[in-house]
């Protein structure tokens, strides 16, 4: 868990964001997942030891999920977040029934996602207010 968090903690630094969960929340799911049998994770380790990317993959009766993904800002362009999703996904087909890349609104991510077969399926958020000041402000920050 500790590789794998490093792997995470590199990509969300390469984009210059904050990472938007802490270790300990992580290691509580983690926890939590293992004490149900729900979870596994990939990371691709090249001869040389180096970690290259990792997956953290959750699963329930229907369906398992690509929850984190992280990689090597210096190793990223040698396949191995491929490599990762891929034994996932084989991994996913002994444990449940399909596998969940749980989408993505970046446009790289989706055509990678798709690269695999995945099938892109829209939903839809929903709201209604009778609030004339937050349909105002919905329909500002929406634009």
């Amino acid at each position: 868990l500790d590789a794998f968090l490093a792997l995470n903690r590199m990509t969300f630094a390469r984009q210059r964001m904050e990472v938007p969960y802490s270790d300990a929340f992580v290691r509580r799911l983690d926890a939590a997942c293992a004490e149900r049998g729900c979870r596994k994770f990939f990371i691709a380790v090249d001869p040389q030891g180096r970690h290259h990317a990792g997956l953290y993959i959750v699963w329930d009766e229907e369906s398992a999920y690509g929850l984190m993904v992280g990689s090597h800002p210096a190793l990223r362009n040698t396949g191995a977040i491929s490599f990762c999703f891929w034994h996932a996904i084989q991994y996913a087909a002994t444990v449940t029934k399909r596998f969940d890349f749980a989408g993505s609104m970046l446009e790289p991510i989706e055509r990678f996602f798709r690269s695999f077969g995945a099938t892109q399926i829209p939903y839809f958020h929903i709201t209604s207010s009778s609030s004339k000041l937050v349909r105002i402000s919905q329909a500002w920050f929406d634009s």
